[in-house]
């Protein structure tokens, strides 16, 4: 009968979250177990079948045990290498042998007990079944156990001759049917719930792969808005943005600003006579100068057009300022010896240094004009030099 298997054994992916849930109450029917069959070999007591009480008290205590312990093995992950098929036919297979031990029982008592010991004993598998309706969530394991109790008592009706056993006996098969297609009902309900769930897990997990994904996109869009693609150093968009952040910064915490202008000197006549390839490369050498001389993600190396180039120094006075527009100087003016980046020639930039500790009624503009007047000046005196630019007489060397 095909209907009676449960809904894609074979494929169900979600097992193991079906039997996750059986055995989380596991030690709970096995309670349930254990207190109605001590209730029913109380019965067997009575009716004085003391050799079959032997027997079947011993054959319950032996699956009560192997229940407990494959189920505190289960939720011990004290076998890790059973499948979960496994360990989903071992609740199948417990749970048959007591429904075939309560089944046992029911079928004689029903048979040949008294009107009492009838309605108690029926009551005691009603009860039985109601409560193990919760292991619905893998249905194989309700199904076991219901089909072996509710055909022996539909079979201890029908033996036991009393008035009206045949009625009985059909009112326990059609509710052994009865309660085979609500449970199954009842699991499709909870397997439609798991398959929901795992959707729902699906689509936060693919949403927030998006989002990360989409997060990733805007910090490289915003990484490429904010530098020079020939150079790799940030763009102008990136030097205005850092010079206001650090001039709001220094405003709050106090401390002085520098910039030092750059410009490579003669380039033009250096990309007329050695081609603009030749000029890229320049600027790029000079741009891993202008990076070697900085300190590090302190400071901000940017080029704001052609060969114009800005370096943004916070906390640093004009003394400090001096001594890094010196030594970047330097390293530009050695880097055409450099077997890693050899150029056509020599290649030099002029500096303007500047410095200045904001403060209320002052502007960063005053900061870079006095920078750019330096430059100025420097281009003037020669090139491949540096010199100072003074913003007011506040702007004292730090």
């Amino acid at each position: 009968m095909a209907w009676l298997s449960p809904p894609s054994v074979e494929t169900d992916s979600f097992l193991k979250v079906r039997i996750d849930a059986v055995y989380s109450i596991a030690f709970a029917m096995i309670g349930m177990d254990a207190l109605g069959s001590a209730m029913i070999a109380g019965l067997f007591w009575q009716l004085g079948s003391h050799a079959w009480l032997a027997v079947w008290v011993v054959l319950s205590v032996l699956v009560v045990t192997g229940r407990a312990i494959f189920t505190h093995a289960y939720r011990s992950r004290g076998w890790p290498t059973v499948s979960p098929r496994v360990w989903a036919i071992a609740l199948v297979g417990f749970a048959a042998m007591s429904g075939l031990l309560w089944g046992a029982a029911l079928l004689r008592l029903v048979a040949t007990g008294n009107d009492n010991q009838i309605m108690f004993v029926v009551c005691i598998a009603l009860s039985g079944l109601t409560l193990s309706i919760a292991n619905i969530a893998y249905w194989p394991v309700y199904v076991a156990f219901e089909l072996p109790v509710m055909l022996a008592a539909a079979g201890g009706f029908a033996l036991s001759g009393k008035p009206g056993h045949w009625m009985l006996a059909g009112a326990a098969s059609i509710m052994a049917v009865a309660l085979l297609g609500t449970s199954r009902r009842l699991s499709r309900y909870v397997l439609e719930a798991h398959h929901l769930a795992a959707a729902n897990q699906a689509l936060i997990d693919s949403l927030g792969e998006r989002g990360r994904e989409l997060e990733m996109a805007c910090d490289a869009l915003e990484r490429v808005s904010n530098t020079d693609p020939l150079t790799g150093l940030a763009n102008r968009r990136a030097r205005d943005l850092r010079l206001a952040d650090e001039w709001a910064r220094s405003l709050r915490n106090g401390g002085s600003l520098a910039v030092i202008a750059i410009d490579v000197d003669r380039f033009k006549r250096f990309n007329d006579t050695h081609g603009h390839g030749e000029g890229d490369r320049a600027l790029k050498a000079v741009a891993d100068m202008l990076q070697a001389g900085v300190r590090g993600p302190i400071d901000l190396a940017a080029r704001h057009g052609g060969e114009e180039f800005m370096l943004i120094l916070p906390g640093v006075g004009l003394a400090g300022a001096a001594s890094i527009a010196e030594r970047v100087r330097v390293l530009v003016a050695q880097c055409h010896c450099d077997p890693a980046c050899p150029l056509p020639e020599k290649v030099t930039i002029s500096l303007g240094v500047a410095a200045i500790e904001p403060a209320p009624g002052r502007s960063v503009h005053e900061l870079t004009i006095a920078a750019d007047a330096a430059l100025y000046q420097a281009k003037l005196a020669g090139r491949n030099r540096y010199e100072i630019g003074m913003t007011s007489p506040a702007a004292d060397a730090a």
